[in-house]
């Protein structure tokens, strides 16, 4: 049973290595190449045998309540390591390994994690470790830390014997935002937290021992760490781990590992499911059988409606259950899941996009020229608590106004790292006429209706033009669906100061070449037709449209929009444009 692993347990490392000592040839985990093949397979005594390993180096290197940074591509090792740093009581800071073929946009957030974190150790492969040697020059603070290669078979100690027995509410790791706003901030989960959120999501998403997984996601990403790896040894089901480059390459591999392995639950972002829709041909839909995904959850992202509704459309002939689709909403600051039940399917509300734009709800009919539909993350849930509130004011606000989004549960974590200030300002926040209850400040925008939670944007990212307000990704969307040469997902839309007054700015990765045809590109034709589907759906006059080589859109290493970056370098003439030539 699932409880006899859980019951009593303060830390993950303990109820993994219960499961190693009661199930130990029960599959945990296998890293999977090409959607279907098996690269390496871990039982639960395997993954239990490494982690103790690692937790002896660990703590043969005094790293007991100190940091260890976390280096690796997606793959076992990074596994091993995390669970290491948990057995040996050390604060794991999962981070994305520095890209020599990207340096300039990779090694910037990863030595801000550093400074920020001060770790005591880099743990990483015997290539990282090599390859930080070869950076001392151009980068000496990599090399000026101790470097700890741990994916050789012998690592020169001897084996833990059990996990140290962490107290919950000790610090079990960092993990640093996205910084799609603002800076990375390093978010102090607990052990507490973590068991607590993984209880949340698996009672949710009706997970247990008979459940399987399969996760493309980034292990260093809250999502991909949380709900991708760790849920699985938490309730005991089989995960398999596939890289996110193998997804991106041939997204309907996704597809083919959930067919091949029967996974009842896996998820991602929008853009993951709108890829899957896009790229589908009749010989491999032909092949899938989805009729074991019982759980399709769709979050760290805008979710949108249409998309949500082309992946039932396409995939629910190869047995997938409409009622699968779950919208979520979660961030690192709650650990990852925020209060919000799944099983409803996609549930969706049309609104009029002018009300809103004055922070005002009024209903209107699906097909009104002046609506636009928002999908639902759910209500809150039993022991969490989730409100709308006044960002200015700091007054709970009534359904059908649109506010800052604040949470409180037992799962929010500690706080910023090494950040006192901003911990109280946003994990302590107090609401106008309660003082007994302290808030998490989410800083994303929504409202509630019916009880049910709406999500329309970030309020940085809010741009107000005419005093009116815009979300950046309508727009965003506006200009995908009205040119298709647009890379979805890969546009960016703000507005800059241009002689005291607002105005409106998109920049947009293309295809250099149509997918139809081979013809060129006509950018003034393509400007012309973005600036009318811009002034139809909002009446807003467009300053500029830009137009970007591929991989150009600054992104959160977890692939979100970085609005605020794109805005810096558009005014700093930092971004690659695509020119008539080359299109």
């Amino acid at each position: 049973m699932a409880s006899d692993c859980i019951s009593g347990a303060t830390s993950l490392a303990q109820i993994l290595h219960r499961r190693a000592e009661r199930h130990p040839e029960r599959r945990a985990l296998t890293f999977i190449v090409r959607g279907t093949e098996e690269r390496t397979a871990y039982s639960y005594a395997r993954l239990d045998e490494r982690a103790r390993s690692i937790g002896a180096l660990l703590k043969a290197h005094g790293m007991e309540g100190e940091r260890a940074l976390l280096l690796y591509p997606q793959g076992v090792e990074f596994v091993e390591a995390f669970l290491g740093c948990l057995y040996a009581g050390a604060v794991a800071v999962p981070a994305y390994p520095p890209d020599p073929t990207r340096l300039t946009r990779t090694l910037g957030r990863l030595l801000g994690i550093i400074a920020d974190c001060r770790p005591k150790v880099v743990l990483a492969t015997r290539e990282l470790c090599a390859m930080a040697a070869s950076f001392a020059e151009q980068v000496p603070g990599l090399a000026e830390l101790k470097w700890l290669a741990t994916d050789a078979e012998d690592l020169g100690v001897v084996a833990l014997t059990s996990p140290i027995k962490a107290a919950s509410e000790e610090l079990a790791f960092l993990q640093y935002t996205s910084g799609s706003t603002s800076a990375p901030k390093g978010v102090m989960v607990s052990h507490g937290n973590l068991l607590i959120n993984l209880a949340h999501i698996g009672s949710s998403l009706r997970v247990g021992e008979d459940s399987c997984s399969v996760t493309w996601l980034p292990s260093f990403h809250d999502m991909g760490l949380v709900d991708g790896l760790m849920g699985g040894f938490h309730w005991g089901y089989p995960v398999y781990l596939m890289s996110p480059a193998d997804f991106l390459k041939h997204p309907l591999r996704w597809l083919q590992a959930v067919t091949a392995f029967k996974v009842t639950h896996t998820g991602g972002p929008n853009f993951g499911y709108e890829l899957c829709v896009r790229k589908v041909t009749p010989e491999v839909l032909e092949g899938l059988d989805l009729s074991s995904w019982r759980t399709a959850y769709c979050g760290a992202e805008p979710v949108r409606a249409g998309t949500m509704r082309r992946f039932v459309e396409t995939f629910s002939p190869r047995g997938l259950s409409p009622l699968a689709l779950a919208p979520v909403y979660g961030l690192a600051e709650v650990t990852l899941k925020a209060p919000g039940d799944m099983g409803r399917g996609v549930v969706t509300v049309s609104v009029d996009k002018e009300a809103l734009k004055e922070d005002r709800v009024v209903p209107l009919s699906a097909g009104d020229a002046n609506a636009t539909e928002i999908v639902s993350c759910g209500h809150a849930e039993e022991g969490y608590a989730m409100t709308i509130v006044d960002p200015e004011s700091c007054e709970a606000l009534p359904e059908g106004r649109v506010g800052e989004i604040w949470v409180s549960g037992p799962s929010v974590a500690q706080g910023y790292w090494r950040k006192p200030e901003l911990t109280e300002e946003t994990f302590r926040a107090r609401m106008r006429g309660d003082d007994a209850r302290r808030w998490l400040r989410t800083g994303d925008l929504g409202f509630m209706k019916d009880g049910l939670l709406y999500i329309t944007g970030r309020k940085k990212d809010l741009i107000i033009i005419g005093g009116q307000n815009h979300y950046p990704q309508d727009i965003e969307w506006t200009v995908e669906a009205a040119l298709p040469a647009v890379r979805p997902g890969c546009g960016a839309a703000f507005s800059v100061d241009v002689d005291g007054e607002e105005r409106l700015v998109v920049v947009a990765e293309v295809d250099t070449k149509q997918q139809q045809g081979g013809a060129a590109l006509d950018l003034e034709a393509a400007t012309a037709t973005v600036r009318k589907a811009i002034n139809e759906a909002y009446q807003l006059r467009l300053h500029e449209m830009v137009f970007l080589k591929p991989g150009s859109v600054p992104k959160t290493s977890s692939g979100k929009i970085q609005r605020q970056a794109a805005k810096r370098m558009y005014l700093e003439r930092g971004l690659q444009r695509v020119t008539e030539e080359a299109a």
